[in-house]
């Protein structure tokens, strides 16, 4: 623990706090919650609403997050609720009417059934190319052998055609240009290859890419190998354009999230950091999988799939146009599509879970085990012979369809728990045409699901969207939470909190697969305590810029701000939304007033515009990536951009001055992961889980809250609430009214 000396009593000012270095001044906490449902059989196949609240909702509780259950698929979600809350309400409703309600103790993870857990995915990095080289030296250029050593950073801005070869300590060669080398060697440890928008790679041999070597592929780069070998490597593209033109074989770490052809075969059998698809991917032969594989994209496979002993987690689609054989190993659909042009085979040692609105097309079908139907009713659609081997089961929620209503081999006995069999033009499920699901099925939706979702209309808060399903509030739906920020970073202030206090609502807006497809935050400037013109901004750490699609309601009017076509900052690692840049353009102060801003008793007080901002995103995404609100809000200083002010331990954005971490009384320590602390770490900005009755000018939070010592001193475990009107806990006149 780092402190400094502090008198005798109760601490009186902030310089006599002893506080851990720790201690990441959170009023909240993450919560891991996994919330079952036990559905009667006649039900498997429809979806039930989980909602949680922070109090009884029959007693006026206020609503935090919704999801969907059914059959074998518990909804799953990261809340972050406060830290003072120790009880939270669980209402499971089945669309009939029928509502449970029950109460679980708050604990880091809440297992609850009214059992497996679903695909956690991993959370992407983005990697932004600097083509600005330190000196004409380490500029490639011409058709020169150059040696790529120690370390060092090369770029290639125009035409290069020479040899590379790598030695020593490796070195990372960005290319902003054309490169189409000879030859490239000894590509191993630490040895990068950065591809930035617009550069372009053509290398008709075969690149050998040894232990530890990587290739970033940034958006809009133009990329061609004739093969590439792996050992241990990585490669992450978000490039639309990127062409490995014969068998593939990686190991390591193989990452799609733009457009890529692979010529010949892909095949996987070698454990891996990451094997995933989140785009685009052509399949010139055969794709054989042994290891565990994530298709969050659309896989186009021109020759046969066999599964031997891997799995694939397909959440959107795969196209096979040779024979699919799912030999051993498993196979799960979840809302995604599965389409075999000619057989799928499921033998006895393969293991197929269809989840919540899947389907699988096929020409033909044999099924030599049970396969399992969870969450909302999936489809299997066979266009010529089915064959469900001996005493092999449809379980659960699927519905299969055939030409006639019958199979080759197997009958209506095959199928139990809420499984059926009947013809295609009888199918009674409603799957949409969608960008996963290429031919969708059924006719008319149910008449208590217009949308077709499997949410009923009952419990839909947008039952004509199939897009979307669930509202989903924080703090809650009826509660703004506050940021307070001093502003006078890296120098410490006078600690009164309310040098800007923006109030804050989020919605997370949620498919029936639980996947995040909007995120509606609102804000509202409540005081600005500053003579500074200060802006506030929003890092979504969890999201690249290009995974948002558009954003809308901020207001931002000067020009330090630089904003893309989608809305989101422009040169940012991570998706970045500035609401405003100068507080002043969104409040309306009486005129002729002097002073601050709802600060000063004794000046007028002015009211602000409430800024509803819409973050769409490009594709849904599981929570897991998205992350939970507030996210990571910022001030910036005085319309200088670079000078950010975080949350304590929050990351700052890629525009940044990082060169004024250190400095005054800053003591951010890039390398241990600490930011915006001082010595004796306090913070610049509070995130307050209400609306936060801030102190009135000159005031210090430590005079006003009085029990903000014990929980800053505790590490937030003692007064967890210390910010509410409970008695004895304030001292009302210090407050701004």
């Amino acid at each position: 623990m780092q402190s400094i000396p502090k008198t005798s009593g109760a601490p009186q000012t902030m310089a006599e706090l002893s506080v851990s270095s720790d201690f990441k001044w959170e009023s909240s906490r993450l919560v891991d919650l996994s919330i079952g449902i036990n559905l009667l059989t006649e039900n498997i196949g429809t979806l039930s609403r989980i909602s949680v609240y922070d109090a009884d909702p029959s007693k006026s509780g206020k609503l935090i997050i919704r999801g969907a259950a059914g059959y074998n698929s518990p909804f799953e979600s990261s809340l972050r609720i406060p830290s003072a809350l120790k009880k939270i309400y669980l209402q499971a409703e089945d669309g009939t009417g029928s509502v449970k309600i029950d109460s679980v103790a708050v604990s880091s993870a809440i297992n609850y059934s009214f059992n497996q857990p679903l695909l956690k995915s991993m959370k992407l990095v983005a990697v932004t190319a600097d083509c600005t080289p330190a000196t004409s030296a380490n500029i490639l250029t011409g058709n020169l052998t150059y040696s790529i050593k120690n370390g060092g950073n090369y770029y290639v801005t125009g035409d290069f055609s020479g040899t590379i070869n790598f030695s020593g300590s490796g070195g990372t060669i960005t290319v902003c240009g054309n490169m189409h080398p000879v030859s490239i060697t000894n590509m191993g440890s630490a040895c990068t290859f950065v591809v930035g928008s617009g550069g372009t790679i053509n290398y008709a041999p075969i690149l050998a890419m040894g232990s530890g070597a990587t290739i970033y592929a940034n958006a809009d780069s133009h990329i061609f190998f004739g093969g590439i070998t792996m050992s241990s490597s990585r490669i992450q593209s978000f490039s639309t354009d990127f062409v490995i033109n014969s068998t593939f074989t990686p190991s390591g770490s193989y990452e799609n999230y733009g457009a890529m052809t692979i010529g010949g075969d892909l095949n996987l059998g070698i454990v891996s950091t990451m094997f995933v698809n989140a785009g685009p991917l052509s399949i010139g032969g055969d794709f054989n999988l042994s290891t565990t594989y994530w298709n969050n994209g659309g896989m186009d496979i021109l020759g046969h799939f066999n599964l031997n002993g891997g799995i694939i987690y397909n959440n959107c689609k795969v196209v096979v146009h040779q024979n699919t054989v799912l030999s051993s190993g498993t196979m799960e659909l979840n809302g995604a599509y599965f389409r075999e042009i000619q057989l799928l085979q499921i033998n006895s040692g393969a293991t197929v879970t269809i989840k919540n609105n899947s389907m699988i097309s096929t020409f033909d079908y044999v099924q030599n085990t049970t396969i399992q139907g969870t969450g909302g009713r999936s489809d299997i659609k066979i266009t010529n012979s089915g064959s469900i081997s001996s005493q092999n089961l449809v379980n659960g929620s699927i519905e299969l369809v055939t030409t006639t209503g019958t199979l080759t081999t197997g009958s209506k006995t095959n199928f139990t728990n809420g499984a059926t069999l009947t013809t295609i033009a009888g199918a009674k499920n409603v799957l949409a045409v969608s960008n996963c699901n290429l031919e969708g099925i059924g006719g008319t939706a149910p008449p208590n699901d217009s949308d077709a979702d499997g949410v009923p209309d009952a419990l839909d808060n947008y039952p004509n969207d199939p897009t979307r399903a669930f509202d989903n509030f924080y703090p809650s739906k009826n509660v703004f939470g506050s940021f307070a920020f001093e502003d006078l970073w890296p120098y410490e202030g006078d600690y009164d909190m309310n040098d800007l206090v923006v109030d804050y609502r989020f919605n997370l807006i949620t498919n029936a697969q639980n996947y995040v497809v909007d995120i509606n935050p609102q804000f509202y400037v409540r005081a600005a305590g500053a003579g500074y013109s200060n802006g506030f901004g929003l890092q979504l750490d969890g999201l690249l810029p290009g995974q948002v699609k558009s954003v809308t309601g901020c207001s931002s009017r000067n020009t330090i701000i630089s904003v893309a076509s989608n809305g989101v900052e422009n040169n940012q690692n991570k998706a970045v939304i500035i609401p405003f840049d100068d507080f002043n353009q969104v409040i309306h102060f009486p005129a002729g007033s002097a002073g601050f801003y709802n600060t000063t008793p004794s000046n007028p007080k002015g009211y602000g515009d409430t800024l509803k901002v819409n973050i769409h995103l490009t594709t849904p995404l599981p929570l897991s990536i998205v992350g939970s609100p507030p996210y990571n809000p910022f001030l910036i200083q005085n319309m200088k951009r670079g000078v950010e002010i975080h949350l304590a331990d929050h990351l700052p954005s890629s525009l940044a001055d990082i060169s004024m971490f250190g400095t005054g009384h800053d003591n951010s320590n890039q390398a241990a992961g600490r930011y915006y602390k001082t010595t004796a770490n306090l913070p610049w900005a509070l995130d307050i889980p209400v609306k936060f009755d801030y102190p009135a000018e000159k005031i210090p939070i430590i005079q006003t809250y009085l029990h903000f010592p014990a929980w800053a001193q505790s590490s937030g475990s003692q007064f967890t609430d210390w910010y509410t009107n409970t008695s004895g806990y304030r001292t009302t006149s210090n407050i701004y009214q």
